[in-house]
Protein backbone atom coordinates (compact mmCIF):
# COMPACT_ATOMS: atom_id res chain seq x y z
CA UNK A 1 0.00 0.00 0.00
CA UNK A 2 1.22 3.79 -0.83
CA UNK A 3 0.08 6.59 0.83
CA UNK A 4 0.73 10.38 -0.71
CA UNK A 5 -0.09 13.47 -0.11
CA UNK A 6 -2.95 13.74 -2.44
CA UNK A 7 -3.72 10.61 -0.05
CA UNK A 8 -4.51 8.46 -3.37
CA UNK A 9 -4.33 4.34 -2.87
CA UNK A 10 -3.12 2.22 -5.25
CA UNK A 11 -2.60 -1.54 -4.84
CA UNK A 12 -1.58 -4.12 -7.06
CA UNK A 13 -3.27 -7.74 -5.67
CA UNK A 14 -1.98 -8.51 -2.44
CA UNK A 15 1.73 -7.72 -2.09
CA UNK A 16 4.46 -9.50 0.43
CA UNK A 17 7.14 -7.49 0.88
CA UNK A 18 10.23 -9.64 -0.90
CA UNK A 19 13.26 -6.57 -0.66
CA UNK A 20 13.59 -3.09 -0.08
CA UNK A 21 16.96 -1.50 -1.86
CA UNK A 22 17.83 2.32 -0.99
CA UNK A 23 20.37 4.23 -3.39
CA UNK A 24 20.13 7.34 -4.45
CA UNK A 25 15.99 7.65 -3.53
CA UNK A 26 15.32 4.37 -5.68
CA UNK A 27 12.80 1.67 -4.11
CA UNK A 28 12.28 -1.45 -5.63
CA UNK A 29 9.29 -3.56 -4.59
CA UNK A 30 8.57 -6.93 -6.27
CA UNK A 31 4.82 -7.81 -5.68
CA UNK A 32 2.26 -10.39 -6.92
CA UNK A 33 4.69 -11.35 -9.86
CA UNK A 34 4.77 -8.00 -10.93
CA UNK A 35 7.72 -5.36 -10.28
CA UNK A 36 7.12 -1.43 -9.58
CA UNK A 37 10.02 0.64 -9.79
CA UNK A 38 9.24 3.96 -8.17
CA UNK A 39 12.13 6.78 -9.36
CA UNK A 40 12.71 9.84 -7.81
CA UNK A 41 13.67 12.28 -10.57
CA UNK A 42 13.64 16.14 -10.05
CA UNK A 43 10.23 16.16 -12.19
CA UNK A 44 8.74 13.74 -9.24
CA UNK A 45 8.65 10.43 -9.01
CA UNK A 46 7.20 8.25 -12.13
CA UNK A 47 5.74 4.65 -11.19
CA UNK A 48 5.90 2.10 -14.00
CA UNK A 49 4.30 -1.47 -13.62
CA UNK A 50 1.44 -3.48 -14.09
CA UNK A 51 -0.74 -0.04 -14.42
CA UNK A 52 1.19 2.97 -15.30
CA UNK A 53 0.11 6.43 -13.56
CA UNK A 54 2.20 9.81 -13.06
CA UNK A 55 2.37 11.22 -9.72
CA UNK A 56 2.53 15.28 -9.45
CA UNK A 57 6.41 16.27 -8.77
CA UNK A 58 5.14 18.66 -5.58
CA UNK A 59 3.85 15.66 -3.92
CA UNK A 60 6.20 14.25 -1.44
CA UNK A 61 6.86 10.40 -1.74
CA UNK A 62 6.55 8.27 1.59
CA UNK A 63 6.45 4.65 1.44
CA UNK A 64 4.75 2.23 4.58
CA UNK A 65 5.20 -1.31 4.08
CA UNK A 66 3.49 -3.06 6.59
CA UNK A 67 2.77 -7.40 6.91
CA UNK A 68 0.20 -9.60 8.47
CA UNK A 69 2.19 -10.45 12.07
CA UNK A 70 2.91 -13.78 12.67
CA UNK A 71 1.39 -16.00 16.00
CA UNK A 72 4.75 -15.18 17.05
CA UNK A 73 4.80 -12.27 17.13
CA UNK A 74 3.15 -8.84 18.50
CA UNK A 75 -0.22 -7.82 17.36
CA UNK A 76 0.65 -3.91 16.04
CA UNK A 77 1.47 -3.32 12.91
CA UNK A 78 5.48 -2.81 11.86
CA UNK A 79 6.05 0.76 9.74
CA UNK A 80 8.91 1.07 7.58
CA UNK A 81 11.12 4.21 7.51
CA UNK A 82 9.58 7.01 5.36
CA UNK A 83 11.69 7.67 1.92
CA UNK A 84 12.21 11.01 1.28
CA UNK A 85 12.69 12.84 -2.30
CA UNK A 86 15.55 14.82 -3.03
CA UNK A 87 15.63 18.42 -1.81
CA UNK A 88 14.80 19.55 -5.36
CA UNK A 89 11.34 17.25 -5.27
CA UNK A 90 9.52 20.12 -3.45
CA UNK A 91 8.26 20.65 0.23
CA UNK A 92 7.82 17.73 2.79
CA UNK A 93 4.55 16.39 3.12
CA UNK A 94 3.00 14.81 6.14
CA UNK A 95 2.98 11.08 5.79
CA UNK A 96 -0.22 9.70 6.50
CA UNK A 97 -0.06 6.65 8.54
CA UNK A 98 -1.44 3.05 7.97
CA UNK A 99 -3.87 1.99 8.50
CA UNK A 100 -3.72 -0.69 10.81
CA UNK A 101 -3.89 -4.45 9.75
CA UNK A 102 -6.41 -7.03 11.65
CA UNK A 103 -4.33 -9.31 13.65
CA UNK A 104 -6.52 -12.67 14.12
CA UNK A 105 -6.18 -13.68 17.30
CA UNK A 106 -4.22 -16.22 18.61
CA UNK A 107 -5.54 -19.43 20.08
CA UNK A 108 -3.54 -20.24 23.30
CA UNK A 109 -1.82 -23.97 22.50
CA UNK A 110 -3.97 -26.61 23.52
CA UNK A 111 -3.21 -27.74 27.13
CA UNK A 112 -1.69 -31.42 26.98
CA UNK A 113 -3.96 -33.62 29.66
CA UNK A 114 -2.23 -33.65 33.08
CA UNK A 115 -2.30 -37.42 33.99
CA UNK A 116 -2.07 -38.30 37.65
CA UNK A 117 1.65 -39.03 38.56
CA UNK A 118 1.76 -42.87 39.70
CA UNK A 119 4.79 -43.43 42.25
CA UNK A 120 7.45 -45.25 41.02
CA UNK A 121 6.83 -48.94 41.88
CA UNK A 122 9.64 -50.46 44.23
CA UNK A 123 11.41 -53.25 43.09
CA UNK A 124 10.27 -56.48 45.26
CA UNK A 125 13.24 -58.01 46.77
CA UNK A 126 13.99 -61.37 45.34
CA UNK A 127 13.75 -63.86 47.99
CA UNK A 128 17.25 -65.50 48.86
CA UNK A 129 18.05 -68.87 47.32
CA UNK A 130 17.05 -71.94 49.93
CA UNK A 131 20.08 -73.05 51.44
CA UNK A 132 22.14 -76.44 49.83
CA UNK A 133 23.51 -78.98 52.15
CA UNK A 134 26.59 -81.55 51.83
CA UNK A 135 26.41 -84.97 51.32
CA UNK A 136 26.37 -87.79 53.83
CA UNK A 137 29.25 -89.25 55.31
CA UNK A 138 27.64 -92.84 54.44
CA UNK A 139 26.30 -93.78 51.29
CA UNK A 140 23.34 -95.72 52.34
CA UNK A 141 19.47 -95.10 50.95
CA UNK A 142 17.65 -92.21 53.27
CA UNK A 143 14.63 -93.31 51.86
CA UNK A 144 11.96 -90.59 52.47
CA UNK A 145 13.41 -89.08 55.90
CA UNK A 146 14.07 -85.46 56.37
CA UNK A 147 15.76 -85.98 59.54
CA UNK A 148 18.67 -88.92 59.80
CA UNK A 149 21.32 -89.82 62.31
CA UNK A 150 25.16 -91.21 60.93
CA UNK A 151 26.97 -93.58 63.01
CA UNK A 152 30.48 -94.17 61.51
CA UNK A 153 33.29 -95.99 62.89
CA UNK A 154 36.74 -95.93 61.01
CA UNK A 155 36.59 -99.75 60.46
CA UNK A 156 34.70 -102.82 61.50
CA UNK A 157 36.99 -103.73 64.27
CA UNK A 158 36.25 -100.26 66.01
CA UNK A 159 34.29 -100.54 68.85
CA UNK A 160 33.23 -96.70 68.87
CA UNK A 161 32.40 -94.22 66.47
CA UNK A 162 31.44 -90.91 65.59
CA UNK A 163 27.42 -89.96 65.48
CA UNK A 164 26.16 -86.89 63.99
CA UNK A 165 22.49 -85.67 63.60
CA UNK A 166 21.26 -83.89 59.87
CA UNK A 167 18.33 -82.30 58.90
CA UNK A 168 17.22 -82.48 54.92
CA UNK A 169 18.16 -78.90 53.19
CA UNK A 170 15.61 -77.20 51.34
CA UNK A 171 17.83 -77.10 48.53
CA UNK A 172 18.91 -80.53 48.84
CA UNK A 173 21.60 -82.23 50.57
CA UNK A 174 22.03 -82.36 54.60
CA UNK A 175 22.98 -79.90 57.26
CA UNK A 176 24.08 -80.98 60.65
CA UNK A 177 21.93 -80.56 64.07
CA UNK A 178 23.93 -79.84 66.91
CA UNK A 179 27.38 -81.21 68.11
CA UNK A 180 28.30 -84.58 67.25
CA UNK A 181 29.35 -87.20 69.98
CA UNK A 182 31.27 -90.02 70.49
CA UNK A 183 29.05 -93.65 70.50
CA UNK A 184 29.92 -97.08 71.68
CA UNK A 185 29.01 -100.10 69.59
CA UNK A 186 29.09 -103.85 69.54
CA UNK A 187 32.22 -105.18 71.45
CA UNK A 188 33.00 -106.78 68.25
CA UNK A 189 32.93 -103.78 66.25
CA UNK A 190 30.24 -103.73 63.19
CA UNK A 191 29.40 -106.23 60.53
CA UNK A 192 27.36 -107.06 57.21
CA UNK A 193 26.04 -110.48 58.84
CA UNK A 194 25.04 -110.18 62.58
CA UNK A 195 23.56 -113.10 64.21
CA UNK A 196 22.45 -113.90 67.71
CA UNK A 197 26.07 -115.29 68.83
CA UNK A 198 28.27 -112.32 67.22
CA UNK A 199 28.39 -109.31 69.26
CA UNK A 200 28.37 -106.57 67.00
CA UNK A 201 26.23 -104.15 64.84
CA UNK A 202 24.88 -104.15 61.81
CA UNK A 203 26.10 -102.33 59.32
CA UNK A 204 22.82 -100.53 56.73
CA UNK A 205 20.42 -97.64 56.82
CA UNK A 206 17.53 -98.61 58.80
CA UNK A 207 14.25 -96.88 60.49
CA UNK A 208 13.19 -95.09 63.61
CA UNK A 209 9.88 -95.67 64.61
CA UNK A 210 9.43 -96.53 68.69
CA UNK A 211 10.66 -95.62 71.93
CA UNK A 212 10.87 -96.98 75.15
CA UNK A 213 12.53 -97.04 78.96
CA UNK A 214 11.40 -97.33 82.82
CA UNK A 215 11.31 -93.37 82.99
CA UNK A 216 8.68 -90.76 82.14
CA UNK A 217 8.79 -89.98 77.94
CA UNK A 218 11.28 -87.28 77.98
CA UNK A 219 9.36 -85.76 75.30
CA UNK A 220 9.47 -87.68 72.38
CA UNK A 221 6.85 -87.69 69.53
CA UNK A 222 7.53 -91.00 68.86
CA UNK A 223 5.45 -93.68 70.48
CA UNK A 224 7.21 -94.15 73.75
CA UNK A 225 6.08 -97.50 76.36
CA UNK A 226 6.45 -97.48 79.75
CA UNK A 227 8.49 -100.47 80.48
CA UNK A 228 7.44 -102.27 83.93
CA UNK A 229 8.67 -105.63 85.51
CA UNK A 230 6.39 -107.60 82.79
CA UNK A 231 8.35 -105.85 79.71
CA UNK A 232 10.37 -107.98 77.56
CA UNK A 233 12.84 -108.09 74.32
CA UNK A 234 12.58 -111.77 72.75
CA UNK A 235 15.76 -113.13 71.46
CA UNK A 236 14.88 -117.10 71.62
CA UNK A 237 15.25 -117.90 68.05
CA UNK A 238 13.30 -120.68 68.33
CA UNK A 239 9.96 -118.38 69.05
CA UNK A 240 7.50 -117.24 66.65
CA UNK A 241 7.57 -113.86 68.94
CA UNK A 242 11.57 -113.54 68.23
CA UNK A 243 12.68 -110.35 68.00
CA UNK A 244 9.35 -108.28 69.47
CA UNK A 245 8.47 -106.22 72.37
CA UNK A 246 6.11 -108.92 74.99
CA UNK A 247 4.75 -107.90 77.94
CA UNK A 248 4.88 -111.42 80.22
CA UNK A 249 5.12 -111.93 83.92
CA UNK A 250 8.50 -113.21 85.66
CA UNK A 251 8.35 -116.76 85.31
CA UNK A 252 5.89 -117.23 83.15
CA UNK A 253 5.20 -119.37 80.23
CA UNK A 254 4.38 -116.69 77.30
CA UNK A 255 5.62 -118.72 74.58
CA UNK A 256 9.16 -117.76 74.79
CA UNK A 257 12.34 -118.21 76.85
CA UNK A 258 13.15 -115.35 79.29
CA UNK A 259 16.63 -116.28 79.78
CA UNK A 260 17.09 -116.23 76.40
CA UNK A 261 15.79 -112.57 76.09
CA UNK A 262 16.15 -109.28 77.42
CA UNK A 263 14.17 -108.06 80.65
CA UNK A 264 13.89 -104.12 79.55
CA UNK A 265 12.94 -103.04 83.44
CA UNK A 266 15.84 -104.80 84.99
CA UNK A 267 18.84 -102.90 82.50
CA UNK A 268 20.25 -99.92 83.99
CA UNK A 269 20.92 -98.16 80.61
CA UNK A 270 17.48 -98.43 79.08
CA UNK A 271 15.85 -95.39 80.92
CA UNK A 272 15.48 -94.04 77.65
CA UNK A 273 16.04 -96.02 74.23
CA UNK A 274 15.10 -95.90 70.53
CA UNK A 275 14.33 -98.71 68.54
CA UNK A 276 16.47 -99.50 65.77
CA UNK A 277 14.59 -101.27 63.28
CA UNK A 278 16.80 -104.01 62.35
CA UNK A 279 15.70 -107.70 61.38
CA UNK A 280 11.97 -106.70 61.46
CA UNK A 281 10.49 -106.68 58.14
CA UNK A 282 10.39 -109.89 57.69
CA UNK A 283 12.21 -110.90 60.65
CA UNK A 284 15.21 -114.16 60.59
CA UNK A 285 15.18 -115.87 63.68
CA UNK A 286 19.12 -116.12 64.20
CA UNK A 287 20.15 -113.25 62.32
CA UNK A 288 20.04 -110.45 65.48
CA UNK A 289 17.58 -108.78 67.85
CA UNK A 290 16.95 -106.21 70.35
CA UNK A 291 18.93 -103.46 68.38
CA UNK A 292 18.81 -100.06 70.50
CA UNK A 293 19.67 -96.55 70.58
CA UNK A 294 20.14 -96.23 74.31
CA UNK A 295 22.22 -94.39 77.17
CA UNK A 296 25.81 -95.66 77.54
CA UNK A 297 27.57 -96.78 80.43
CA UNK A 298 31.03 -96.04 79.02
CA UNK A 299 31.99 -99.62 77.89
CA UNK A 300 31.01 -101.42 74.24
CA UNK A 301 27.92 -103.01 73.40
CA UNK A 302 26.84 -106.60 72.52
CA UNK A 303 25.06 -104.84 69.45
CA UNK A 304 23.40 -101.90 70.43
CA UNK A 305 24.63 -98.12 69.50
CA UNK A 306 24.78 -96.31 73.20
CA UNK A 307 25.46 -92.32 74.00
CA UNK A 308 25.05 -90.08 76.78
CA UNK A 309 21.31 -89.67 77.93
CA UNK A 310 21.37 -86.00 77.52
CA UNK A 311 22.52 -85.93 74.22
CA UNK A 312 20.30 -89.08 73.32
CA UNK A 313 17.41 -86.80 75.37
CA UNK A 314 17.96 -83.99 72.75
CA UNK A 315 17.58 -86.60 69.95
CA UNK A 316 14.34 -88.15 71.01
CA UNK A 317 12.50 -84.90 71.43
CA UNK A 318 14.15 -84.03 67.92
CA UNK A 319 13.41 -86.97 66.26
CA UNK A 320 8.95 -86.63 64.97
CA UNK A 321 6.79 -89.65 62.47
CA UNK A 322 6.58 -86.96 60.66
CA UNK A 323 10.32 -87.23 59.17
CA UNK A 324 10.39 -90.47 58.67
CA UNK A 325 13.80 -90.69 60.43
CA UNK A 326 16.42 -93.24 60.18
CA UNK A 327 19.79 -94.05 61.40
CA UNK A 328 22.91 -95.05 58.86
CA UNK A 329 25.40 -97.50 60.49
CA UNK A 330 28.34 -98.06 58.51
CA UNK A 331 32.68 -96.97 58.29
CA UNK A 332 34.60 -94.34 56.33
Amino acid sequence: MFASANRCLWQTGRMRLLGVAAATGVVVTIAAGAAVVIGMTSGGPTVSGKDDFAMPSTAAASLSLGYSASPAQTASPRVSPRLTPSASAGPKATAVPPAPQAVSPTSAPPKSPVSASKPAATAKPKPAAPAAGSGLPLRFSTGNATRVITVVARSTGSTTATLQAWNKAAGGGWIRYGAAVTAHIGSQGMTTAPSESKSATPIGSYTLTTSFGWRSNPGTALPYRLTNANSWWVSDPSSSKYNTYQSCAPGASCGFNQHLSEHLRGVSVYPYAVVINYNTGPIVPGAGSAIFLHVTDGKATAGCVAIPQAKLVTLMKWLTPAAHPRIIIGTG
